[in-house]
């Protein structure tokens, strides 16, 4: 039997190191690893997976991206923009001058997280990473969210949420809207130990209290639980009518 390909992160983490010059020591030292974890990480002998904080610290040392590592995106270069999500939060210039897009957040496939059902078994659920700090580029804005600033974009991944968000479909999220039972929200995640962003969920929302958000999926059909510990913030997905009706 034909030996499967290896991991093309493997394989991009080498080429990198490569074209790079740096050392597999240095760049374990850099993102605070003990001196062997990236050549642990790349022994084929095992089935080792960074986080995704792990992950984002070796393609910046590496000076390239999440997606290009993990074989989403055959461009090495890493896509930086000027204009990055505090650039959001200016006035309404008015109708006699240039309405502001609304910025396209960078988001990708993530490692599955480890989520509580309502019966109580541990599950996996999919989620993507999340980079609020650049944006892929500007989308136009709807007439009907004319003023509204403080919107941004995200790309949907994965089956989890079929048939109501199709994989590479666009979401345009809302900041300052509340967020109700029955809502499609986006929900930010933190690493754990800190309240920066990592990672994302676009779900429903079936609940929350205190101590926790409860979530729903659609595919396969699931309903979890996520500590609010984890949870950095929670926004609202703006539906169709609302694009069209404001």
């Amino acid at each position: 039997m034909a030996q499967s390909e290896e991991n093309p992160l493997k394989s991009r983490i080498r080429e990198r190191l490569e074209v790079t010059g740096k050392s597999m020591h240095a760049i374990s030292k850099a993102i605070g690893a003990n001196a062997g974890y990236v050549r642990d990480l790349l022994d084929p002998a095992k089935n080792t997976m960074p986080t995704i904080d792990k992950l984002r610290a070796i393609a910046q040392e590496l000076d390239t991206s999440v997606d290009y590592l993990s074989g989403d995106s055959d461009a090495p270069e890493v896509v930086r923009s000027e204009v990055t999500l505090s650039d959001k939060h200016i006035d309404w210039r008015g109708p006699d001058r240039a309405e502001p897009g609304i910025p396209l957040v960078g988001t990708g496939d993530c490692a599955d997280l480890e989520v509580c059902d309502v019966s109580g078994d541990m599950i996996q659920i999919q989620r993507s990473s999340f980079d609020p700090d650049h944006h892929v580029r500007m989308l136009q804005r709807p007439p009907a969210l004319r003023g509204q600033t403080d919107l941004y974009a995200i790309y949907f991944h994965g089956e989890s949420m079929e048939p109501r968000f199709e994989a590479g479909e666009v979401g345009i999220v809302d900041p300052r809207r509340p967020v109700r039972t029955g809502d499609y929200v986006l929900v930010q995640l933190n690493g754990g130990d800190s309240d920066d962003v990592v990672s994302v969920l676009a779900k429903r929302l079936v609940r929350q209290n205190a101590q926790e958000i409860i979530l729903e999926q659609f595919n396969p059909a699931v309903t979890f639980s996520v500590p609010k510990s984890k949870v950095t913030r929670v926004h609202r997905i703006l539906q169709q009518t609302e694009l069209l009706f404001g």
